[in-house]
């Protein structure tokens, strides 16, 4: 299951799941009016989803469910709302939650039980997810609640591509990084390992972390690898983790979660063609996490502390 033995404290950290943004596109749907029951509390003392500013350079809480870790945002593709996991901080019971990002608001997405990296597809019909290590099989259900559909078993870290009808996905049984064509179900292996892949917006490539960098591997639009991996980050193997890759909208740079700086995890940017990586934000002795981009917003998951 495991490759060398440096990955597996990477992988460990990296299996809650990461996932990037969805692809640009609309949805106008209101989430108050379509039922599953408002929830909107106080946060005290949990992983929370936060959203950072490019602009402002500014953060700001998303997410306040009482009782709750939340973690692994994704943007709608109009950038106002994520769907993401939370898990009972007693039970440890788990689902996808969608919240609006304006209000704070969140509710649980019926068909989303259970679920885990959650991606929303690029014109914001449907969601993708996993259900995590209990169930570790690929999903679909209807982006405002409704039946969920398999798509593929035996597999996780699932996203759309930017066409809609293709997916990218980490296989359970040999690691490796792969596509489906959703209407056909025929598959290509584009990288013989890694995790949380991710489909840059012209469809012509893909990053993924192998537990310690990030690679990216150039593919056509229906998912065929077209060359080899090519390194972007180079931390050496088992030294730092660099993980939850995520594209700019002009495919430039590469978001990620990394402890590159020797102490907590903070978000960074790299050019997508590789070089030194940049930090971009990050709370020190605070881990932030799960790192995805949506117009000018960064979600990412961070602990917020017990109320006074």
């Amino acid at each position: 299951m495991r490759k060398p033995a440096f990955l597996v404290i990477p992988l460990l950290l990296l299996a809650c799941g990461r996932d990037p943004a969805a692809p640009a596109g609309n949805v106008t749907a209101d989430l108050e009016h379509h039922g599953g029951g408002v929830v909107i509390h106080k946060a005290t003392g949990s992983w929370d989803i936060y959203v950072y500013d490019l602009k402002s350079r500014t953060t700001t809480q998303a997410s306040t469910i009482s009782g709750f870790d939340e973690w692994n945002a994704a943007f709608s593709p109009d950038g106002g709302f994520v769907v993401h996991e939370v898990q009972d901080q007693t039970t440890y019971a788990g689902g996808l939650y969608i919240t609006r990002i304006a209000t704070g608001v969140s509710r649980p997405l019926a068909g989303g039980e259970g679920g885990n990296d959650a991606d929303w597809s690029p014109i914001g019909l449907f969601i993708v997810f996993d259900g995590s290590w209990g169930d570790p099989n690929l999903y679909v259900v209807p982006a405002w609640g409704g039946t969920r559909r398999l798509v593929r078993a035996n597999a996780m870290d699932g996203e759309w591509g930017p066409d809609g009808r293709h997916l990218v996905f980490r296989d359970n049984s040999d690691w490796s990084v792969r596509t489906i064509d959703l209407r056909s179900g025929s598959e290509q292996i584009v990288a013989p390992f890694g995790v949380n892949p991710a489909w840059s917006a012209d469809g012509r490539r893909i990053a993924y972390s192998d537990g310690s960098n990030i690679f990216v591997v150039p593919v056509t639009v229906a998912g065929a690898a077209v060359g080899a991996p090519v390194q972007v980050t180079f931390d050496p193997p088992g030294l730092f983790i660099n993980q939850q890759p995520s594209w700019s909208r002009d495919g430039r740079t590469i978001l990620f979660s990394s402890n590159r700086s020797g102490t907590d995890f903070d978000v960074w940017v790299v050019a997508a063609s590789g070089g030194e990586p940049t930090r971009l934000f990050g709370t020190v002795g605070e881990g932030d996490y799960d790192p995805t981009l949506g117009n000018t917003l960064v979600a990412f998951s961070k602990f917020t502390p017990p109320s006074p």
